[in-house]
């Protein structure tokens, strides 16, 4: 059984999630970065899973411009999505968003694995930025974002079952 975790992120959380993922799924995985993923990729695979990040409500260009050229592909296979972001956020209609109706509508599974915010990623502005994030966060008593753990378990356990059903 082969699976390709696609990923795309802004920032290390989205990749880290999709480590995290790999390890708790019972399947050859590969981790390939959008930028590397060609359209050959999803055929070579039995699965396939698309995990982003959501900042601002946007995902990156890179994503929409893959799944807009393979979509007729995409959907003949069996596809998971993730997206990695606020946890309070109507996760619906972030995927729609995300991934387009069309391909939510095809999945198997999708899932938001929610974000970790790390101080000492990115260039200085960007350092800047999320660490006014963090201030504001423990200026109003808040948790600071994190993985949701459960949730990944939840995700991987979905896919061992499909695993486990498959007959070839």
């Amino acid at each position: 059984m082969n699976i390709a975790i696609i990923h795309s992120t802004s920032s290390k959380s989205t990749e880290k999630s999709c480590r995290i993922l790999s390890d708790k799924i019972n399947a050859e995985i590969q981790l390939i970065p959008i930028e590397k993923a060609k359209a050959e990729c999803i055929l070579k695979y039995n699965y396939i899973i698309i995990a982003c990040s959501a900042y601002e409500g946007k995902v990156q260009n890179a994503v929409k411009r893959y799944i807009s050229r393979n979509i007729r592909t995409l959907k003949e296979k069996p596809i998971a999505l993730i997206l990695n972001c606020e946890e309070e956020t109507d996760i619906k209609e972030r995927l729609k968003k995300a991934f387009t109706e069309e391909l939510v509508n095809s999945s198997l599974v999708c899932s938001n694995f929610g974000y970790e915010l790390d101080p000492d990623e990115g260039n200085i502005i960007e350092k800047r930025k999320i660490n006014n994030i963090i201030d504001s966060y423990k200026k109003e008593g808040k948790n600071l974002p994190s993985l949701n753990m459960n949730e990944i378990d939840r995700f991987a356990d979905y896919i061992n079952n499909m695993i486990e059903k498959r007959v070839d």
